[in-house]
């Protein structure tokens, strides 16, 4: 495809960056824990809040000595829950390092005696100053993906804590094979990407389905892929709620993307994509089940199959938008407009 941009050659250096920053989250992570740590709380703003739904169900699925919140950066300084106090890890995500936002909420976290963790990018910036320790990846269009491994390697973190140290390890005997694995991934999507971006050009819009963890990909591809980066109407859909209400809308030419991967959400996709494929002739799945995940073991793979589909997700937005012939930079309001 003439127009389809490359993966950058810096992809796999950028993916691998986070596992350097291991022995510093644990250290923290250690540190803050043994002064009564009861919660993590995960913040940020569009993609920085939504790539933070595999680091959210990891921790709510498997540990019960720590609870997890999941909150965007302004309804935590409006609302002001009455729990937020110096028990509570707050994680602060932004990709510039520098959203009003989210460095507003690292600022309010740190004012009640919050520790806190920055993600951003290399370089000073608003949540690098704020927080107690910086997660940083070098500044290219690989963006996702350092966050995702960042993430897991904090909720890893706080598995070896609770003393779930197999389920750490064989999850984290996996994450050095994840750059070359989803470097990959981007060239196994590619007959998928290309329907889908085929579908938009007779559509003009779509629905994305996930649930669980993939909940949040789902959202990033509705708002930040389809509405913000193609200017297309979109709309997110939980694949649990499908059934109730969103089902309705599925006609001959509907197009419905579902993301499924291979952690326990998994019957939640495969009810939908059941549902859909005789219904509508522009039925599309983004499945980790269609991506070798070369080199990550077995054990392994179900729970990092979630950060796979999403990378692939990724590069499915760059299909569609030299299908469309769309310049993904372009904003009319964002960056430009006070809002």
């Amino acid at each position: 495809m003439a127009n389809l941009i490359p993966v950058p050659q810096d992809f796999e250096e950028c993916v691998a960056h986070p596992l350097a920053a291991e022995s510093t989250i644990n250290h923290y992570v250690a540190d803050a824990a043994a002064k009564g740590l009861k919660r993590v709380v995960l913040v940020g703003c569009g993609g920085s809040h939504f790539g933070a739904y595999p680091c959210y169900d990891f921790v709510d699925r498997h540990l019960s000595g720590i609870s997890v919140n999941h909150v965007t950066s302004a309804e935590l300084t409006s609302r002001n829950p009455v729990w937020l106090d110096s028990s509570c890890l707050v994680v602060a995500a932004s990709h510039s390092g520098n959203t009003p936002e989210t460095v507003a909420a690292a600022e309010f976290a740190k004012a009640k005696g919050c520790p806190t963790i920055g993600i951003s990018r290399i370089g000073d910036n608003g949540l690098s100053r704020t927080c107690d320790i910086h997660l940083d990846y070098p500044d290219t269009i690989t963006i996702t993906e350092p966050k995702l491994m960042h993430t897991m390697l904090i909720a890893l973190a706080f598995a070896r804590l609770e003393g779930k140290t197999e389920l750490a390890d064989t999850v984290r005997a996996g994450m050095d094979a994840m750059p070359h694995a989803l470097r990959l991934g981007k060239d196994e999507i590619a007959g998928v990407g290309d329907a889908i971006g085929t579908t938009t050009l007779d559509t003009d819009y779509a629905y994305f389905v996930g649930a669980g963890p993939l909940f949040g990909q789902a959202k990033m591809s509705a708002w930040c892929y389809s509405m913000e980066m193609s200017w297309m109407p979109a709309a997110a859909i939980n694949g649990a709620d499908f059934f109730h209400g969103p089902l309705e809308l599925t006609l001959e030419k509907t197009p419905i993307v579902v993301l499924a991967a291979e952690d326990p959400s998994r019957p939640l996709a495969e009810r939908v994509v059941s549902f859909i494929t005789d219904r509508t002739e522009h039925a599309h799945v983004i499945d980790s089940k269609n991506l070798s995940m070369e080199g990550v073991p077995e054990a392994a793979r179900a729970e990092l199959s979630v950060l796979s589909t999403i990378s692939a997700s990724r590069r499915v937005l760059d299909h569609v938008a030299a299908l469309r012939d769309h310049d993904t930079s372009v904003r009319r309001y964002m960056y430009k407009v006070a809002y």
